[in-house]
This record gives structure tokens, C-alpha cells and sequence, in this order.
């Protein structure tokens, strides 16, 4: 699979010749044999700015269902799960950076649970040793990360968090 010229992250492909960064959305071409950044175009009048615009918008919405096979309430579960982990704001500019690293590094991860390449135990006993966080608060953030998705894997994945929730609260 191809990788995106920014980031490192993985592509899915928007039209032929044309893909789209899972991690930080940039376009990227097929030019030469190669994935490149995309070309910026010039347009001499008015009219072909508009229409390419209207392209831009049809790719983004065409591919909202899926981003690299997955879908959007994964996504959604993604994000909100390395947000609740790695929070960026109020860090400098080379401290975000890393940071954002460590935020691709566990998306990287979750998709591969979600491509089943790898077990979510594995992956929640991965964070939860790498990151230091407890039992408790590492499935608060998992099951409020799961709230309001309606993807029948989400739904389960909720289910399960909030038995084991109570669980705790009661044992």
C-alpha cells in the first residue's frame, strides 16, 4: 500500500490516479510512478475556480462513507479515542509534533484491529502499558469515545465497555 508524501499514513483512493490521506487528509497523485503532493492548478478565469471547487466538495462527500475501507463511526471512535489519550492543546510547536507521532502510531494501530491484523486486547493492553493508564479510566475513555456511533461493531464495543464499567463499580 502506498503512503502518503506528508505523513507517513496510509491512502485511500478518492479517484483513480487521486488518494487522500487517512491521517492528515492531504491529496496526493499519482505522477510518474510515483504518489506525490498534488499539483496546484492556476485558472485563468472565474468560472473553472468554481468548478473546481464543486469537484473538491463531490470527492469529499463521495468519500465520507469510507476512509480506507472503514467505516466513518469507526473513524469518528478513532479520533475521539486518540484525542482523550494524547491531548495537543496548550503544548508548544515541537512538543505537538511528537505528539501528533504518537497520535498516528495508535490510529495506525486501531486500524489495524479494525482490518483484523491485530486483537483489540492486544491493543488496549498496549496503551495501557505504554501510556500508564489505569484499567478504569482507560475504559471510561474507550466507552464515552463510543457514545452516540451506530455502527453495529461500535454498538457492540459500547455494550462490552459499559458491562465491564459496572462491573467494576459493583465488584
Amino acid at each position: 500500500m502506498e503512503k502518503c508524501f506528508a505523513c507517513g499514513g496510509p491512502l485511500r483512493t478518492v479517484r483513480e490516479g487521486l488518494y487522500r490521506c487517512l491521517f492528515c487528509g492531504q491529496l496526493n497523485e499519482e505522477r510518474g510512478g510515483l504518489v506525490l503532493p498534488r499539483r496546484m492548478e492556476v485558472f485563468p478565469r472565474i468560472e473553472q475556480v468554481r468548478e473546481a471547487a464543486k469537484e473538491g466538495v463531490y470527492e469529499m462527500v463521495a468519500s465520507a462513507p469510507s476512509e480506507g475501507g472503514l467505516h466513518t463511526d469507526m473513524i469518528m471512535f478513532m479520533n475521539r479515542v486518540v484525542d482523550k489519550l494524547i491531548p495537543i492543546e496548550g503544548y508548544r510547536g515541537d512538543i505537538k509534533v511528537k505528539l501528533l507521532r504518537t497520535q498516528s502510531d495508535i490510529k495506525r494501530d486501531l486500524i489495524d484491529v479494525f482490518e483484523g491484523k491485530m486483537k483489540f486486547d492486544d491493543w488496549y493492553h498496549k496503551i495501557k502499558t505504554n501510556l500508564g493508564k489505569g484499567s478504569t479510566e482507560l475504559d471510561e475513555m474507550v466507552y464515552s469515545s463510543l457514545e452516540g456511533l451506530r455502527h453495529p461493531e461500535a454498538i457492540e464495543l459500547r455494550n462490552a465497555f459499559e458491562q465491564k464499567l459496572q462491573k467494576g463499580l459493583l465488584g
